[in-house]
C-alpha cells in the first residue's frame, strides 16, 4: 500500500452536468516525483488499497475519499468528511 499526496487539482464539468467536480490530481513533492493522476486512476488505486492526502500549511494531513456524486450520477473524490477543517482539496492550486 502506497500513500501520494496530492498537490494540485484539476477540475471540470463531467458531461451533462452543471457542477465542477475534481477530475484529475497531481502528486509528488519534487519534479521527479511529480506524477498527473485521472480521476479513473485515482479510483482505480484506491481499489488497490492506495491512500491519497493533501497537506496543510502546518503539516496535518487530511484523508481523500470516495463519494457518489447524485446529481451527475458518478463516483469522485474529495477531502475526507472528518478532515475539512484540517485542510480542504478544493483549495489546491489547479493544474
Amino acid at each position: 500500500m502506497s500513500t501520494h499526496r496530492i498537490v494540485s487539482i484539476e477540475k471540470g464539468k463531467p458531461r451533462g452536468s452543471r457542477h465542477e467536480v475534481i477530475v484529475g490530481v497531481t502528486t509528488g513533492l519534487t519534479p521527479d516525483e511529480m506524477q498527473h493522476w485521472t480521476l479513473k486512476t485515482v479510483l482505480q488505486a484506491m481499489n488497490q488499497a492506495e491512500r491519497f492526502y493533501t497537506e496543510a500549511p502546518n503539516g496535518r494531513r487530511a484523508r481523500v475519499q470516495r463519494y457518489d456524486c447524485l446529481p451527475c450520477r458518478s463516483e469522485h473524490i474529495r477531502t475526507h468528511i472528518s478532515d475539512g477543517a484540517i485542510h480542504e482539496m478544493r483549495n489546491l492550486p489547479a493544474r
